[in-house]
């Protein structure tokens, strides 16, 4: 037992020079800015940036040169060169671009907020998950050292002649059985400090623990406010009405691409001196201007029309949806997280005192022979079994409150 505790004590030593220990401000900070993820995420808005850009851009006029001989080395009729300029002309269709690309813009911004909402409620769930990977650990650390520091003294008791072997072997065996149980929970905790590395972009980080307690949030929610929150701040709604309005811009593009695409064209034509004798003609410079219209049969075919018109009113249904959805989320969060606070107010401070106060007496008791050892295990077993349930209790508490706030949008302005 000695050597195990050695050994526990020396993998403790070895995180506290290798890692740190973990504020949840820091760790949120450091998801944020190193979750690889996250970032690669944060590139779809720079590459819509980049799409708008490109989306103002005009089409490229187009310029001719032409030579033209007329048998001048032979009838002398001349030689011309033609040089000629032509301009697509488009009906709107570059600002109907330009709002297009503005609205994947701002769908890829509500992508992105969304994306950092659901990365933020993961991490803080993770945290919580870490908080009370920790206290279970204490937890069974503290029952360990009980029972045996208790077996050490009745072994001593035992070789005196002060209990019988059955209670010494008795205790020996809960001492082990405790720091299997004290070791599982150290190996919980250890991979619990792990995924918050791979959170935040670094699993060989160590970090050695986390710096917080489990507790009931001291925040009191109404479901109304929550619900009107929910419908200014939650990205996924926000992110919907925004693909309305994408959908909308859409249609008026694929109703700008049906108008005819004019050409205006300009072109200056130099001929040279015509020196034929039947028919001379001097040097002369002539201009030309023109205007192009092709002719819209294809625009009988209203297809892309009437699918730019069903594409807007799909949008607007998985608004509608997505609202009624925020609706039953808040509704459903908001019943979990007072159910678990009324949960957590069964388990209160004073009750793991009372506990200890039990365990404490027992053991004193049973040092001077006044009690039966099955009484002594019974007390640590119920101190154990309290203490882990309001740890569990805090962590259900504190898991329902995340859930409301990411519900309701608010993850990151309400601290843990």
């Amino acid at each position: 037992m000695k050597k195990f505790v050695v050994v526990i004590v020396l993998l403790s030593c070895l995180q506290t020079v290798c890692g740190q220990t973990f504020t949840y401000r820091a760790f949120i900070d450091s998801v944020l800015a190193n979750n690889q993820a996250y970032r690669a995420e944060q590139l779809n808005v720079s590459i819509s940036e980049a799409q708008l850009k490109a989306a103002r851009s005009i089409g490229n006029p187009s310029l001719s040169v032409e030579y033209g001989n007329n048998s001048d080395w032979g009838v002398q009729m001349g030689q011309s060169l033609d040089i000629g300029l032509a301009q697509p002309i488009t009906f709107g269709v570059v600002k109907a671009r330009k709002e297009v690309a503005a609205g994947e813009r701002d769908v890829a911004a509500s992508n992105l907020e969304a994306y950092q909402l659901n990365l933020k409620a993961e991490a803080t769930e993770a945290f919580i998950d870490a908080l009370l990977a920790r206290d279970l650990a204490a937890t069974a650390q503290q029952a360990y050292e009980h029972i045996r520091r208790l077996a050490e003294g009745d072994s001593l008791r035992y070789a005196s002649g002060d209990i019988s072997e059955l209670d010494m072997l008795q205790t020996r065996i809960e001492a082990r059985m405790a720091r299997q149980e004290y070791a599982a929970g150290q190996s919980e905790y250890r991979n619990a400090l792990v995924t918050l590395d791979q959170l935040s972009g670094n699993p060989q980080r160590a970090t050695s623990g986390v710096a917080g307690e489990l507790r009931v949030p001291g925040v009191e929610y109404n479901i109304s406010e929550l619900t009107r929150m929910a419908f200014e701040r939650r990205p996924d709604l926000q992110g919907a009405r925004q693909a309305v309005a994408l959908a909308e811009s859409q249609g008026r593009l694929t109703r700008r691409e049906r108008l005819p695409e004019a050409e205006l064209s300009l072109g200056v034509s130099l001929n040279s001196r015509v020196r034929n004798a039947e028919a001379p003609a001097p040097e002369f410079v002539g201009y030309t201007a023109g205007l192009s219209l092709p002719l819209p049969f294809s625009n009988a075919n209203k297809g892309n029309i009437r699918a730019a018109q069903y594409s807007v009113q799909q949008a607007k249904l998985n608004e509608e949806a997505i609202e009624k959805q925020v609706e039953g989320e808040i509704v459903q969060a908001y019943n979990r997280y007072l159910l678990a606070q009324r949960n957590a107010q069964t388990y209160t401070t004073g009750l793991i005192a009372d506990a200890e106060t039990i365990l404490q007496g027992r053991l004193y008791a049973y040092e001077r022979g006044e009690t039966s050892l099955i009484e002594v295990i019974n007390a640590q077993r119920t101190y154990n079994d309290v203490k882990r349930n309001y740890s569990e209790a805090m962590h259900e508490c504190m898991t329902a409150w995340l859930e409301l706030q990411k519900c309701s949008g608010l993850i990151g302005e309400v601290e843990l």
